[in-house]
């Protein structure tokens, strides 16, 4: 039934591009929430364990990497307004989210992690939408950049706050510090380690053979395993490399022809699998709070871009552009809550509600979103399709 759900999830895209313009991922995850438990049950709701999990990490992992080789780090230090513009949005929506979600009574424990994950910024709909639209500028630049950051912002305070909830569940301070330390440093060194190994490679190998492709996937499922053997995130690390790769090499990347195909149908099973993780009891526990942490979530991103788009070099329009092109959330969201629900089953029936009812709104319009956004801002150029083979200059 899975091979069932990605032909219609195949299907969907194609219809909703083809006939109400939209982007693709749009139908993708509307056909994992078709085939998903709450409708025609091809896919159960476990999607967040074994073989399906792992595929899903890969499907990140690839996302992230190559995220991350479109981060310049020189950019900051050229315009550091860039960087203040992006911890703004991030704080302001966590502590938007975390404000309103105390006020609703939730416990401590479940505002922290709901307003760490609303910190972040879906990569996949962003890459795959401006990728779909040909977009380049300011606006798309911007955007991806601050995406990546807010992966990176998300699990350092993900990490953090796993560590308080630790010490608040009964164990010991010691614990408490040094997990995240072991977490993030941890995730650094793999970092450190699959770059300097994916520069060896790139100076071997011709990107644009059959075989970069091969070694790439390869090199990032055996990360993928050192990462889980490790008991390490698996989001930080496949990023960080991706930007260190760009901070030793800033000329443009030549991505292997053979990866965007590839590549492609781990994206259409990532958004099938986190469009099937929701059901009808996650949407009534926790739809009309998603719809207002969404509101809040999206104003902070949205002020935190204003107080700053003007000092950053772009004009309120782009800036309006910008900060509501932040508004898509994801695998990463999904990820994370996963993750911190497999630690603390006492909280996943509240976390699962919250978070999942925002990401399933969100895989719907934030790609629509992003289009519109793009479009407004006048950076896309919708013929054609970008695939493997593009540089990365940004």
């Amino acid at each position: 039934m899975g091979a069932l759900a990605l032909v219609l999830a195949a299907v969907c895209g194609e219809l909703v591009f083809r006939f109400l313009r939209l982007p693709r991922i749009t139908g993708y995850s509307l056909a994992g929430l078709v085939a998903g438990p709450s409708l025609l049950g091809w896919i159960g709701a476990d999607v967040g364990v074994g073989g399906v999990r792992l595929l899903i990490d890969l499907s990140l992992a690839l996302l992230l990497f190559e995220l991350g080789v479109r981060v310049n780090l020189r950019w900051f230090r050229h315009n550091p307004m860039i960087l203040a513009s992006s911890v703004a949005e991030a704080a302001l929506a966590f502590v938007a989210v975390f404000l309103v979600v105390t006020l609703l009574g939730y416990q401590l424990e479940i505002a922290l992690v709901v307003a760490t994950v609303s910190m972040t910024t879906s990569p996949a709909v962003v890459m795959r939408v401006a990728g779909e639209l040909r977009a380049r500028g300011q606006v798309t630049d911007r955007l991806l950049v601050m995406t990546a950051l807010n992966v990176v912002y998300a699990v350092i305070v993900a990490n953090l706050v796993l560590g308080y909830i630790h010490r608040s569940y009964g164990g010991d301070w010691l614990a408490a510090l040094l997990h995240p330390l072991y977490q993030l440093g941890g995730s650094a060194l793999v970092a450190l380690l699959l770059a300097k190994v994916f520069q060896v490679l790139r100076r071997h190998f011709d990107p644009q053979q059959e075989q970069a492709s091969l070694l790439l996937f390869a090199l990032l499922m055996l990360t993928m395993a050192l990462l889980q053997t490790l008991k390490l995130p698996a989001l930080l690390a496949p990023l960080l490399a991706g930007i260190l790769v760009k901070h030793a090499d800033p000329r443009p990347h030549l991505w292997p022809r053979h990866f965007g195909s590839v590549g492609g149908v781990l994206v259409i099973l990532l958004f099938v699998m986190t469009g099937a993780a929701l059901t009808w009891q996650h949407l009534f526990a926790g739809g009309l709070v998603a719809l207002a942490l969404i509101a809040v979530r999206s104003g902070g991103k949205l002020l935190g871009v204003l107080a700053f788009g003007r000092w950053s070099g772009i004009t309120l329009r782009q800036s309006l552009a910008l900060g509501l092109a932040l508004s898509p959330l994801s695998g990463v969201a999904f990820v994370l809550t996963a993750d911190i629900g497999r630690l603390y089953p006492a909280l996943n029936a509240e976390l699962g509600g919250i978070v999942l009812s925002m990401i399933a709104i969100l895989e719907l319009l934030g790609p629509v979103i992003v289009q519109q956004s793009l479009a407004w801002a006048g950076e896309s150029r919708p013929q054609g399709n970008a695939e493997g083979g593009e540089k990365h200059d940004a």
